[in-house]
């Protein structure tokens, strides 16, 4: 498994890999690969979350670096974590999420540059470095 780092700032790190299981009929038919560094807390898990929803996400990081404005938040189908960015006043962008697993839980905040959003933006955009389809 290839995981590919997609953002990565002086004091925030996001890396994602995702398995997408195609023939699979449930609606959460992917496992997103999550690995998060903020401030130097650091959470790994693996969030259930489904290809449209998957798309989505990318669709709405391409449209906020297309416009500079908007939000963009993947959420796991049946669980609480999440990850959203958006634009705060100043231009950067703010990363809020939430990490759950059986047992543990970490919230983080951070903020990046706006160059990190084309970094990540064109990152997403090369599906085949960082997701792996089971036809």
């Amino acid at each position: 498994m290839n995981k590919l780092v997609v953002i990565d700032s002086d004091n925030f790190k996001l890396a994602l890999n995702a398995q997408i299981y195609k023939k699979d009929p449930v609606v959460n038919n992917v496992i997103l690969h999550v690995t998060v560094n903020s401030d130097g807390f650091t959470g790994v898990m693996d969030m259930d979350v489904g290809a449209i929803t998957l798309n989505e996400f990318v669709e709405q990081i391409h449209s906020m670096n297309a416009k500079m404005k908007g939000s963009a938040t993947i959420k796991e189908t049946y669980g609480e974590s999440f990850i959203r960015m958006e634009f705060d006043k100043t231009g950067h962008i703010i990363v809020r999420g939430y990490m759950n697993t059986f047992s543990h839980k970490l919230h983080f905040e951070n903020k990046f540059e706006l160059l990190y959003l084309d970094k990540l933006d064109k990152a997403l955009a090369d599906t085949k470095s960082w997701q792996e389809t089971d036809l």
